[in-house]
């Protein structure tokens, strides 16, 4: 038969095994399944305005601007999301985050439309998200017997 002494030591290392195991197991490990999100801060509807301005040459044509709705939704890439342009002229794009920033990275080319003539340019968007605010720029230019046709785009809005 064993002694007392043997028996409450034996108790005492199960207790404190158990204890020890009951906390390494009740914390939470990252990179699991209940890990936030980033996206989600940034998934909503934003309303505001937007500005167009196209460049013929040296010349700089009456800027357009307008009201826009802008939808951001999430991608099944989990660095990416998707959004959707309301407006005059409405278009929907993927885009990568880095942090509050994104860049667009599945459209490459845009039309500008001059005086009922149609350009086909190289485009390139970059954005970022304040607070509940969200603000994108896109470029489009393209080059057409020596002169440079351009628009620059301003999209702006605050999430409702």
């Amino acid at each position: 038969m064993a002694t007392p002494y043997a028996v409450r030591s034996f108790r005492n290392i199960i207790l404190a095994l158990t204890i020890i195991g009951s906390l390494t197991t009740a914390c939470k490990k990252s990179g699991g399944a209940d890990d936030v999100d980033p996206r989600d801060q940034y998934v909503g509807t934003y309303e505001g305005g937007y500005q167009s301005v196209i460049r013929f040459g040296g010349a700089e044509l009456k800027p357009e601007t307008g009201t826009t709705t802008i939808a951001v939704t999430k991608s099944s890439n989990n660095k990416e999301i998707y959004i959707d342009i309301k407006g005059t002229r409405p278009y929907q794009v993927t885009a990568e985050l880095n942090g509050n920033s994104f860049t667009v990275i599945d459209r490459t080319q845009d039309q500008i439309y001059v005086q009922g003539t149609t350009f086909t340019g190289q485009y390139s968007a970059t954005g970022a998200f304040n607070e509940k605010q969200f603000a994108m720029s896109t470029t489009t230019e393209t080059l057409q017997g020596g002169t440079v046709i351009s628009r620059a785009e301003s999209i702006m809005g605050v999430k409702k």
